[in-house]
């Protein structure tokens, strides 16, 4: 049998503090019986709790302690006050989900959502539902459970958490996200996945390897030395501002907790491989760099650059996405994940397009206007024609 919830410092889905600041025990209705919630809405708290359970729990690369330690260290404490709902079966005591939230306040609104990242999703027990009556019954305990807000927003989701069924995409209320994921699955060998490449494809990349190679002191390297490793995504940094800032597209990475985050990130997690940094050199010039984040056989790849534009003719963004897939396969990963945003490269390295899932509901009467703006949103986003219409206005 699972290990049961254990509690730390919590409010329980029994207890719900009202609007006029007093405090008062709220029963469970029947329906809610099925589970029970715990409350943390302190950092300290959220740790012990996400490291006692961890161990049995199935998660994305981005659900992992590392992961939302820092996450809540840096942009969390800029964005909000940090919220783990704990979810387990009422009758056994076994851990059915583990909901990492923030709760943030935009204008007169408090919204909840996930503690965001590429992809977002609970943390699956044991005791996690795998079809819709059990879904709507631990979302019924959660909805029970949260704290006074406006609105509820969760986003990114996908329907499979490391083969199991995320319940929370299979609430009927779910909708498809604007985003998509971008997968490659490696089942066989290497040079299988190269040959369903297009012939001149190909030959492109045989070419640009050469271009590379052809420079005195040029290779491919994973780093794995911290002090090392802080130099190269330093760089990485520089170059990815440089261009993404150049091209006049929208950059946030920047911002002291974003970069806080990502370098904490590197500076504890490149020592055990949960952090992977590889890239393409040049007698101590970065050429191209790549940095993801693995867990099981899956790697993520989260931010990307490549250099001056004397490397152009060598494509080295491309080359260090596919010679680090290339090492990792070789070390028995599988699952090479894009990320979400659409682009031409991925496409043509073979990804599938695999659909996100997000639930939206107003949980007040100031929520009301947030579901229509979103649903207006939405409306305008699925229509291209008009979503460019709409963007060329606001530029005006």
């Amino acid at each position: 049998m699972a290990e049961p919830m254990r509690a730390i410092d919590v409010e329980t889905a029994a207890r719900r503090k009202p609007r006029d600041g007093g405090a008062r025990a709220v029963k469970p209705s029947s329906r809610h019986d099925a589970y029970e919630v715990l409350v943390d809405r302190r950092e300290a708290d959220i740790a012990a709790r996400w490291n006692h359970h961890e161990h049995q729990a199935t998660t994305t690369v981005f659900q992992t302690s590392r992961w939302l330690e820092t996450w809540y260290a840096t942009i969390g404490r800029v964005q909000g006050q940090p919220l783990l709902l704990t979810v387990a079966d009422r009758r056994t005591g076994a851990l059915a989900a583990m909901l990492p939230l923030i709760l943030r306040t935009d204008s007169l609104s408090r919204i909840i959502e996930f503690a965001d990242a590429d992809y977002n999703a609970p943390a699956l027990g044991p005791a996690a539902p795998i079809d819709v009556p059990d879904a709507r019954l631990l979302w019924s305990a959660v909805c029970a459970a949260l704290p006074d807000a406006d609105f509820l927003r969760l986003d990114k989701m996908p329907s499979m958490v490391e083969g199991r069924v995320n319940p929370l995409a299979l609430l009927p209320q779910a909708r498809q996200s604007l985003t998509n994921s971008n997968v490659v699955a490696i089942d066989g060998g290497w040079s299988d996945y190269i040959s369903t490449f297009e012939r001149t494809f190909r030959k492109e990349l045989e070419r640009s390897w050469r271009v590379f190679l052809r420079h005195d002191g040029a290779t491919f390297r994973r780093i794995e030395d911290r002090a090392e490793a802080m130099i190269v995504f330093a760089e990485l940094e520089r170059q990815q501002s440089e261009r993404l800032v150049g091209s006049g597209a929208g950059y946030n990475l920047d911002r002291p907790e974003m970069a806080e985050f990502y370098r904490k990130l590197v500076a504890d997690g490149i020592g055990d491989g949960g952090v992977v940094l590889t890239a393409l050199t040049c007698r101590g010039e970065v050429v191209a760099a790549l940095l993801g984040v693995a867990r099981g056989a899956t790697y993520v790849m989260i931010r990307i650059c490549s250099g001056s534009k004397e490397w152009s003719n060598c494509s080295p963004g491309r080359l260090v996405i596919t010679q680090t897939m290339q090492m990792l396969h070789a070390e028995g990963y599988r699952r090479f994940d894009f990320s979400i945003g659409d682009y031409a490269y991925k496409r043509r390295l073979g990804v599938s397009t695999r659909p996100l899932f997000r639930v939206a509901t107003p949980l007040s009467a100031r929520g009301l206007p947030m579901s229509a703006y979103e649903c207006a949103k939405r409306f305008v986003k699925q229509r291209p024609a008009i979503y460019a219409q709409v963007r060329r206005l606001r530029n005006l």
